[in-house]
């Protein structure tokens, strides 16, 4: 699930773009959980760092004309420097002033769908593409906290599961599809039925093999395509 914080104060608003990330999910395969917010007040005062993305508007009403949008990321910028922000506006010069803070992307009002799924499909994979996670796994003599940049690959033989980090290997017992579930939304695919390739640390593809983390490793003819195009599209080029 990917959290969504749309902060408009038009409810009508709110509810165009709730439906239209309702719609992009449905398209895409992907659960975007959405939550609104009406003011800066609400918005900022229950804010944490589970927010993937913020869809602002850069004319939001408040009591101080200074304090809008633009001025909300500020003060988001001050305690959250990865999330991706886009600014929703009536005037396309206005988000100029979105490089202060880093935005994203900007959306002009009336909202139209097409550009609506273009930019944030974009969004989405720089997203997915970009974060890391951490997770624990078990070893003979307690567990360790992995993180997924620090991971080139995962290999199943047999019964066991073993993580190929930067640093060196550790070995659980477990699936891979066990795995596969757990980082569903980070960019990991497979290349056969042994090993799920962490994409981020690809360097090169010859012929039917991948090399990652400096092993080269079988790529599969039955996922060999599928294979191929996930790593286009993590690196933001064409089909191979």
């Amino acid at each position: 699930m990917i959290k969504i914080a749309v902060v408009d104060d038009d409810l009508n608003e709110q509810q165009k773009l709730s439906d239209m990330f309702t719609r992009l999910g449905g398209e895409i395969g992907i659960d975007l959980s959405v939550v609104t917010f009406s003011d800066r007040e609400s918005f900022l005062s229950g804010y944490d760092k589970s927010y993937a993305m913020l869809c602002l508007d850069i004319e939001l009403n408040t009591e101080d004309d200074s304090d809008n949008g633009i001025e909300l990321a500020k003060k988001i910028r001050q305690v959250d420097s990865d999330v991706i922000i886009i600014f929703i506006t009536n005037l396309a010069q206005m988000a100029i002033k979105g490089y202060e803070v880093r935005a994203f992307d900007f959306i002009v009002k009336p909202v139209n769908y097409g550009d609506f799924a273009m930019k944030m499909r974009n969004a989405l994979g720089f997203y997915q593409g970009h974060r890391s996670e951490s997770f624990k796994v078990q070893t003979e003599h307690g567990f360790v906290m992995i993180s997924s940049d620090d991971l080139y690959y995962i290999e199943v033989n047999g019964h066991y599961i073993y993580y190929h980090t930067t640093n060196q290997v550790y070995k659980q017992k477990g699936t891979l599809k066990e795995i596969e579930v757990k980082i569903s939304e980070l960019p990991f695919k497979r290349c056969n039925n042994c090993y799920l390739i962490n994409l981020k640390h690809v360097s090169g593809v010859d012929k039917d093999d991948v090399i990652v983390g400096g092993d080269r490793l079988k790529i599969s003819r039955p996922k060999k395509r599928e294979f191929l195009q996930a790593i286009a599209e993590y690196m933001g080029g064409k089909t191979l």
